[in-house]
């Protein structure tokens, strides 16, 4: 018995490892058109991603009964605790199915140290089935004028200090990217 104790850790930390190295960034070539999928707060009104404005959105689809996503919300909790006044904002869509009530989710996230994010429902998945997502969590990113610029599929060691410098990157690059696009639509 002594023996698998000692030997859990290390399969955590092996285990770990590769859900890290399994993420998988896709990034768009081109902003795509966001469909018109609703996810709803928990007072049943209805938001779409297009009415986000931050410089860089990421809505995170994750499931309670998914263990990289439960990993993921401790990760990303830090994340959001580093990046808040960096113009990256984070939120989080679950399926409304797994919860009793509002009460409940709550007390879950404030447990994995994610209640600094704001949560959302998805109805009887149809925000998750509409965008094509398959896999959980997935990390929709999201531009300022509402469009999809990539995903992130797996987990992820959000609060590690290469990846806070990569997705500031990235924040930067799309909101670069919107600013050329502007300047070009007004010289024409």
């Amino acid at each position: 018995m002594y023996k698998i104790l000692r030997i859990l850790p290390v399969l955590f930390l092996f285990f770990g490892s590769i859900a890290v190295a399994d993420a998988k960034i896709n990034l768009f070539p081109q902003p795509r058109y966001m469909p018109s999928l609703s996810f709803y707060d928990d007072n049943g009104n209805a938001y779409k991603l297009k009415e986000f404005h931050s410089d860089l959105l990421m809505a995170v689809v994750w499931s309670r009964s998914c263990g990289p996503c439960l990993k993921d919300l401790l990760h990303l909790g830090r994340f959001v605790q580093q990046t808040r006044d960096k113009g990256i904002e984070v939120i989080l869509i679950s399926p409304e199915k797994e919860w009793k009530n509002v009460a409940e989710k709550r007390a879950f996230l404030k447990r994995l140290g994610a209640n600094n994010m704001v949560s959302f429902n998805d109805r009887k998945a149809n925000f998750r089935d509409g965008m094509g997502i398959s896999v959980t969590p997935t990390a929709i990113l999201v531009n300022k004028n509402g469009e999809e610029i990539g995903q992130i599929t797996g987990s992820i060691q959000w609060e590690d200090p290469d990846v806070i410098d990569y997705m500031l990157k990235l924040k930067k690059d799309v909101s670069e990217k919107l600013n050329q696009g502007k300047a070009a639509d007004q010289q024409n």
